[in-house]
């Protein structure tokens, strides 16, 4: 088996509508058509080819079918469905392929359900004659977590930077949000980082983040133990999952300040409208006292300090 290289489908938003989200892929050398799978921890993406019997829509359309419900995968990934979620039915017109899947499907994680319906979206794509498909649970329309119909995904759903021919990483500057002495007001710091090209930048923007300040007059937000334990960006949402680190061992700093740091940082520096935020996989209560972990934070300029004018 070759040695697996990675592609990352990036885009942030990508899942419609200039939507996207920041999924990574696996891949070995191209091939014609894909099978799509998990690697083992449900983190990315990875392909293994398939070579249809008959390369006519009809057929690929029924052997992909039979893969997809049938949650077979190569020994070193899991299958694109978890073992509760049932392929209930599907049907094809006018270049779309609506899939109906049964209550199950919303079980999933955040992270995971992203991941799958990429998987399932790009398998089916492959086939010309589909050009668009769309998921149904039980006969409604899927919803993101905002309870916006997700409606028809295309091949700009998901866009896709391709690995190869390109250097291991990349250098970007991004804007930071840390805290002045007060811990009432955020201040911003700008960093120049050198990253690998397969880290999303959401991930980037949270480890950062825990390293702290560099700045003299800036101080940190949150704690250096923070971590996360997993940043993915759909439906133009940056969803974030922090370790109980994050919540047990802030800074005494205000909690809006905490909050907003983090969210500006994402925003700033990420194609997201909207932060969540959660606990160990919770989103019940507040990240301590007053901010509740289930709101969707927009970006907040009214905590920034505003920069002294040189005029």
């Amino acid at each position: 088996m070759k040695k697996i290289i990675s592609m990352l489908l990036l885009a942030i938003f990508v899942c419609i509508t200039a939507a996207g989200c920041s999924i990574e892929v696996e891949e070995k050398e191209p091939d014609k058509y894909s099978y799509y799978y998990l690697n083992q921890s449900e983190t990315s993406l990875r392909k293994e080819a398939y070579n249809p019997k008959e390369e006519t829509g009809e057929n690929m359309l029924r052997e992909l079918m039979q893969y997809v419900s049938s949650k077979k995968a190569p020994e070193d990934g899991i299958p694109l469905l978890p073992e509760n979620v049932i392929l209930n039915s599907y049907d094809f017109q006018d270049s779309t392929l609506v899939i109906d899947f049964k209550g199950g499907y919303r079980e999933m994680s955040r992270a995971r359900e992203v991941l799958t319906r990429a998987g399932i979206v790009m398998t089916f794509l492959q086939i010309p004659e589909i050009e668009r498909v769309r998921f149904t649970l039980e006969g409604q329309e899927l919803t993101d977590s905002r309870n916006n119909k997700i409606g028809e995904m295309t091949r700009q759903s998901f866009l896709n930077l391709s690995r190869k021919n390109m250097d291991s990483y990349r250098y970007d500057t991004f804007t930071l949000y840390f805290t002045d002495k007060s811990g009432q007001k955020l201040v911003k710091e700008k960093r120049n980082i050198y990253y690998r090209r397969t880290l999303p930048k959401e991930s980037v923007v949270l480890e950062q983040l825990a390293k702290g300040p560099m700045e003299e007059g800036h101080y940190p937000v949150i704690s250096e133990s923070s971590v996360a334990l997993s940043a993915i960006i759909a439906d133009r949402i940056c969803y974030i999952d922090m370790n109980r680190a994050f919540q047990e061992e802030s800074p005494d700093i205000a909690e809006n300040v905490q909050v907003y740091a983090v969210v500006n940082s994402l925003l700033d520096s990420c194609e997201a409208d909207k932060v969540q935020i959660s606990i160990e996989g919770n989103m019940e209560g507040n990240l301590k006292t007053s901010m509740p972990l289930y709101t969707f934070y927009q970006k907040n300029e009214n905590l920034v300090e505003q920069e002294a004018s040189n005029s």
